[in-house]
């Protein structure tokens, strides 16, 4: 039993050498791949420890004279061996330029962007097929997203197609990125208003929720009394009449339903349209889990909060494309982000 114990304690011992040279091992390599700071700590720490494991001789001038062992160069090595073994595992930070391109290539993989695009942003060829109204303010909202410079069309109109959710998913499922622009009457008196979203995933009737980051909702701001009576006096003024709202708390949600017998829902609340028998203009909308309230603080894209109100109109503008071109997210897409 003696010799059991004497064997178990310097088998124990061993262990604690090992794992305490492997961790010093380790943490030397992580801090010299790290920024200059911690390379000039680490090189300092070197120096004194070559200093403590070196002895002393006399050189010719009297003064103390270090010698490194060869067991310090071996350190070194192995030092040297696993330099930037962080850094190799770990991505390199992106350039700012490579950033850059990478946000214009794929906008979609960033949260949603405050501005708005100008007219002269809209390249003429463009501007020749944006001649309804709401594909020119469709156009002002969709700066960093795929559909910046891409054609748009009206492919669900419910003044046409019907208020009802069969017919809503029949013109809009695989069509890929849409935009909503919904109509409804202004409190007071002032005439119709807009809201709607941006939903870069789209529909396609398979159920379950369509996540993205670069989901928002949007409503129209009040004018000032000296262009209230003609709004559209200005062309150049129609983008500084929206404000957008970015998704909040990541991409989940951002779609919370596709499911064939429902309407439309950004978020759970931020901006729901059932489409429902007996409620077919129905719409309610509630800000802040889901979308931002942003700069106005308010909890609704409507003017009454907490009310559901009735639509004047809706409609879903999406992308054109060609034969050819395949439609990003014309179908199922995971979603591992809402539970």
């Amino acid at each position: 039993m003696a010799y059991v114990g004497i064997v178990y304690y310097w088998t124990y011992l061993l262990s604690l050498l090992i794992s305490s040279s492997l961790i010093t091992s380790t943490a030397n390599a992580f801090f010299i791949g790290q920024h200059p700071r911690g390379r000039r700590c680490s090189n300092a720490a070197i120096r004194i420890r070559r200093k403590l494991e070196t002895s002393t001789s006399s050189s010719r001038k009297g003064k103390a004279a270090f010698i490194v062992p060869n067991s310090s160069k071996r350190g070194r090595d192995t030092v040297s061996r696993l330099y930037g073994w962080l850094d190799n595992f770990l991505p390199a930070p992106m350039a700012e330029e490579d950033d850059s391109k990478r946000r214009s290539e794929f906008p979609e993989q960033y949260p949603a962007t405050y501005e708005l695009l100008h007219e002269h942003e809209v390249t003429d060829e463009l501007s020749k097929f944006d001649t309804m109204e709401e594909s020119k303010i469709a156009r002002f909202l969709l700066k960093n997203t795929m559909l910046e410079q891409r054609r748009l069309q009206t492919v669900y109109d419910a003044e046409i197609h019907g208020w009802n959710a069969a017919s809503f998913h029949e013109q809009v499922d695989g069509k890929g990125a849409a935009v909503i622009i919904a109509t409804l009457l202004g409190a007071d008196g002032e005439g119709t208003k807009m809201v709607g979203g941006y939903n870069p995933k789209g529909w396609s009737s398979t159920g379950g929720a369509r996540p993205s980051i670069a989901a928002f909702v949007f409503y129209e701001l009040k004018l000032s009394s000296s262009s209230s009576g003609n709004r559209n006096s200005n062309s150049n003024d129609r983008p500084s009449r929206f404000q957008k709202l970015k998704k909040v708390g990541g991409g989940g949600l951002a779609c919370a339903r596709d499911d064939p017998d429902y309407g439309i829902s950004l978020g759970p609340d931020a901006l729901v349209i059932p489409l429902q028998e007996g409620r077919e203009r129905m719409a309610s909308s509630k800000l802040g889990p889901y979308y931002e309230r942003g700069p106005e603080d308010r909890s609704s894209l409507f003017e009454k909060a907490g009310v559901q109100i009735n639509l004047t109109s809706l409609k879903i503008l999406t992308g054109v494309y060609n034969v050819d071109e395949e439609i990003p997210y014309n179908g199922a897409v995971l979603d591992m982000t809402s539970g």
